[in-house]
């Protein structure tokens, strides 16, 4: 896998509450001809007042017909029986056109929304104790909030006293924060010591890091402000002043809050393990309840968990047979046993890596409309603990200039400091080429409805970009011997689907620490007690996640397969890839639908 702290920034849009439209005619059948009209309704509800994600998403918002609002940070809550009536009064109306009689833009369009609109109907209020995770050890928005305070565009004097006022925020939100952990304690959905214990960790170390002289918040932030063409010189002085004051003032006050309050709650939680362990006082499994329900919407398919897990097993099984040839052949082959246990797959700069992507893969992926300069960024050392070994920041959709991919330091090195190059290689493919980067250059081109560009699956997203950092592998061939390159794949198909099932046995099963031991030391019999007890840790925290990247990369793959078979000796890669990257990331039923319709 990538790494067990993987994760990709994105601007999360939350549909918590909603402003109720009139509706004259709540009944009948809608004009497939006002259908374009009510999805841009759709987009104004759930982006029209959020700033920060017109900011991150537009860098011209005023041409999508966008204001500017209050700048405000999400806040925790429950989804209400009262609100599901609103949202599904709005959003879920579009459920009124006929299907059939919308183009292929529009279909597309509508499954999206009605996939939004039926996974909240799914859920019941009190999942909203298990899905609302706003303080964790690295998917925590207190862990997330620097990097995109840092990354806040300025483009206007406002939107830098905009910032200012994010900052302002950031104490009572984190207070929200804390007070909704205690609410989920007071009800039995308390967070475990051990996430305490990494939250406060992480609020300490950014703590301890700000200093005017260095903090990157001051030093990146003031840079900016001196790259602003439109202020003068004494308004940077101001504004750099600004920035000061409120890193070291009301930012600072947000995180020692939590550092303070939040270990208040520690030994109140009635759960240290997975979600199959919560159970409501009638008997009701809310907890695997709630993962199947959460796992469906993750992979973008209405499969069960027991229908997944027989397919992983599967795969698992599959993996093993064919191991069995690998490990004979290593026995026998010099050769391939040279390159096992000698290859280096790339041993250039991270930028030169990308530049190569970008042409050597022409002949399996279709060429993007536009070229855009890529930078290659290093996480603050603040941050490095409490960060994913790499990160690509979705760029703006009307901005078709410049693309910026973060990397880890503490991450993307080996044991004795080094650059861990053949980590590197697949890194690079999956946050840039063929991967997150060039899957959001290319759809950002397409021409259709804003709403498929803004409300995205990440299913579809984490799925293609490990279905792209896995396909890398391809560029070997003739470099290696192709036993070599197979037998890569073949490693991280293995991984993949071992971590799938872990993910699924945590959650679903109720494996207690003991047992998900027993499973790991299956595959590994030398992994060590920190070793399992960090990724069960790491597991417990965030379900699903694992399942994001491992499952839907399998059903890209199987669907890949699956085309290989119906067109034979014609199947086309370029051509294969570019159905899938044509559907944008939609829920990965509809896009297998749509592929295989094109074959069939």
């Amino acid at each position: 896998m990538r790494a067990l702290k993987k994760i990709i920034f994105v601007i999360a849009i939350s549909v918590l509450t909603l402003c109720v439209a009139s509706c004259d005619n709540c009944q009948g059948e809608l004009d497939p001809a006002t259908f374009d009209d009510v999805a841009n309704q759709v987009f104004m509800l759930l982006i029209g007042n959020d700033e920060m994600t017109s900011n991150f998403l537009f860098e011209h918002p005023e041409n999508f017909g966008l204001e500017h609002y209050e700048p405000s940070l999400p806040t925790p809550g429950l989804t209400s029986d009262a609100s599901k009536v609103l949202i599904n009064l709005t959003i879920g109306s579009i459920k009124r056109y006929d299907y059939n009689k919308l183009n292929e833009d529009q279909k597309m369009t509508y499954n999206i929304i009605v996939d939004l609109v039926d996974n909240i109907n799914a859920k019941t209020m009190e999942m909203g104790y298990l899905s609302n995770n706003y303080l964790g050890s690295y998917l925590g928005y207190q862990a997330q909030l620097p990097l995109l305070l840092v990354e806040y565009k300025f483009r206007t004097k406002l939107d830098i006293e905009n910032y200012f006022k994010y900052l302002d925020l950031v104490p009572q939100t984190f207070k929200s924060y804390v007070d909704f952990e205690i609410e989920k304690a007071d009800h039995g959905y308390g967070m475990p010591d051990f996430v305490i214990d990494k939250v406060v960790m992480q609020c300490q170390n950014f703590i301890t890091s700000v200093d005017v002289a260095n903090h990157f918040m001051i030093s990146t932030v003031n840079k900016k402000i001196d790259e602003c063409q439109f202020l003068t010189a004494e308004e940077k002085t101001a504004y750099k002043n600004t920035n000061i004051d409120k890193v070291t003032g009301p930012l600072i006050e947000g995180y020692r809050y939590v550092l303070n309050e939040l270990p208040k709650l520690k030994g109140k939680a009635t759960n240290n393990m997975g979600l199959a362990h919560y159970v409501t006082e009638d008997g009701f499994e809310i907890g695997k309840a709630y993962y199947e329900i959460n796992f469906q919407d993750t992979v973008g398919y209405k499969i069960t968990v027991d229908e997944a897990i027989s397919y992983i097993e599967d795969k698992i099984l599959a993996c093993e047979q064919k191991l069995e040839y690998y490990r004979n052949l290593v026995m026998t082959d010099s050769d391939f046993r040279n390159e096992v246990m000698s290859y280096q797959l790339m041993n250039t700069t991270p930028e030169e890596q990308l530049a190569y992507y970008q042409t050597a893969f022409d002949n399996y992926f279709p060429p993007l409309t536009s070229k855009p300069k890529i930078t290659v960024k290093y996480i603050d050392e603040a941050m490095e603990d409490n960060f994913s070994p790499a990160a690509y920041m979705t760029s703006p959709i009307d901005n078709f200039t410049e693309e910026f991919i973060y990397l880890n330091n503490a991450e993307i090195k080996d044991e004795f400091g080094n650059l861990d190059y053949n980590y590197l290689y697949t890194t690079l493919a999956h946050e840039g080429y063929p991967g997150h980067l060039y899957q959001n250059v290319y759809f950002k081109n397409k021409d259709v409805n804003l709403l498929r560009k803004v409300l995205g699956s990440s299913g579809y997203k984490e799925g293609w970009a490990t279905y792209a950092e896995i396909f890398s592998f391809e560029l070997l061939r003739g470099q290696y011997s192709d036993d070599f390159v197979d037998y890569l794949i073949l490693q991280e198909e293995y991984n993949a689907a071992i971590y799938s099932r872990m993910d699924m046995g945590v959650h679903y099963d109720g494996w207690d620490l003991n047992e998900f031991k027993n499973f790991i030391l299956d595959f590994n019999p030398n992994v060590s007690e920190s070793a399992v007890v960090a990724s069960f840790e790491q597991l417990v925290e965030i379900p699903n996640n694992f399942q994001t990247y491992f499952f839907t990369y399998f059903k890209i793959k199987d669907l890949q397969l699956k085309v290989k078979e119906m067109a034979g000796a014609s199947f086309d890669y370029k051509q294969f890839h570019t159905y899938i990257l044509d559907c944008g990331p939609a829920p990965l039923r509809y896009v297998e639908e749509y592929v295989l319709s094109k074959y069939e």
